[in-house]
């Protein structure tokens, strides 16, 4: 079984599996500011969910260090008793949360288990800013593929991996948004990127993450060339995306499997 809630209209999520329970990225209130906020300061334009109103949980996922993704002003807040991310965040992570268990991801850790849950670490071919990873989380009946910024497969891992459960959902950006090669060049491919990773793992469910229309101010806005993704009526006509797309443009819990 599978249940996904957005938490908000941009990369936070909860993700209900038959033994474990777990937030993805939590940013709940304020903005998140890259270094300075001359430098890149976004906000929600959509409210998110408010502290109350979300799930109890068993542990967080912090997919990568910027603050869109690892929200210190959140992760207070929430106060989880266990966090996993990749083992670059551990310092930060012990610096805002004390108290909380880490439990790290990387190139050498590269799976870790939690209540029957399997996290496999699937590491960036980046060289410049090598953040944007993806991670598969596998319950031994079913698994998700989370790409948060899309993915460019290095196939030397994903044969690594071994045997893991089908893909039932793949979570991964549609829009394409590039910056210059001095800011980090494409943080993430678009559909093309879509494509790839729904040939790579034939996911039952396709749904769009880390795509708001955020309110921005700063530098990098004015670098940025960001391409939207088609309509949703547009998207269901692309043969590989038909049967599988789903926008999930709501707080709803969802039932995926």
């Amino acid at each position: 079984m599978i249940k996904i809630q957005r938490l908000n209209m941009d990369n936070s999520w909860y993700i209900e599996l038959d033994s474990l329970k777990l937030l993805v990225d939590p940013w709940l209130e304020g903005a998140e500011i890259d270094y300075f906020s001359w430098f890149n300061k976004q906000w929600h334009r959509t409210p998110p969910l408010k502290y109350e109103e979300i799930p109890p949980f068993d542990i967080v996922l912090i997919t990568q260090k910027y603050p869109d993704h690892f929200h210190s002003k959140t992760l207070k807040q929430l106060q989880p008793q266990k966090v996993m991310g990749p083992e670059s965040i551990r310092r930060k992570v012990k610096r805002v949360l004390p108290k909380a268990e880490f439990i790290p991801l990387s190139k050498k850790i590269k799976k870790q288990a939690v209540e029957g849950v399997t996290f496999h670490f699937l590491p960036t071919k980046r060289w410049l800013d090598p953040i944007y990873d993806a991670f598969l989380i596998d319950d031994g009946n079913e698994s998700i593929c989370l790409a948060t910024h899309g993915f460019d497969i290095n196939y030397k891992y994903i044969k690594a991996l071994g045997e893991f459960s089908p893909v039932t959902l793949l979570m991964t950006p549609f829009n394409f948004y590039q910056l210059p090669a001095f800011l980090g060049g494409v943080v993430s491919p678009g559909l093309e990127g879509v494509r790839k990773l729904t040939e790579e793992f034939k996911p039952a469910c396709v749904v769009p993450t880390h795509d708001e229309d955020k309110h921005v101010r700063g530098l990098v806005s004015k670098f940025a060339t960001i391409i939207r993704s088609m309509s949703k009526k547009e998207l269901r006509k692309l043969p590989w995306l038909e049967e599988t797309y789903q926008p999930l443009n709501h707080y709803h819990l969802t039932k995926i499997s």
